[in-house]
């Protein structure tokens, strides 16, 4: 937070809410996300009067995985949690490379295994 006598610029993280039943598109596991507001904001006196570099996350509860979502996806999933979220409005924003992700035990498994060391499915 960032003062100058009555005026202040703030970072601020808001939760939208839930969307069940989705399918993930890292690993492919029936996945609920959470979806998250994160912007930043003058306030005067401590009412927030501008917000700028408004942008839209998505965790992936199978997998752990983060999403940016489409600006259009989040202001219509804002007005609507019910609203549908597509696959083609998230954007990959994290990687983890050296690991596969086991549908079955969901554990991380190294990238050379073609089957899950711990249950046996094929990666």
């Amino acid at each position: 937070m960032f003062f100058i006598g009555i005026f202040g610029v703030e970072n601020k993280d808001k939760y939208l809410g839930a969307y069940s039943n989705a399918v993930c598109p890292s690993c492919g596991g029936m996945a609920s996300y959470r979806v998250h507001k994160s912007y930043t904001y003058l306030h005067v006196f401590f009412i927030p009067t501008f917000r700028w570099n408004i942008r839209y996350y998505v965790k992936a509860s199978c997998c752990g995985s983060l999403y940016e979502l489409s600006p259009a996806a989040g202001k219509r999933f804002e007005k609507n949690p019910g609203a549908e979220i597509a696959a083609e409005d998230l954007r990959r924003v994290d990687y983890r490379p050296p690991f596969k992700h086991c549908p079955n035990c969901r554990v991380d498994v190294p990238d050379e295994y073609s089957f899950c060391p711990y249950c046996g499915g094929r990666l």
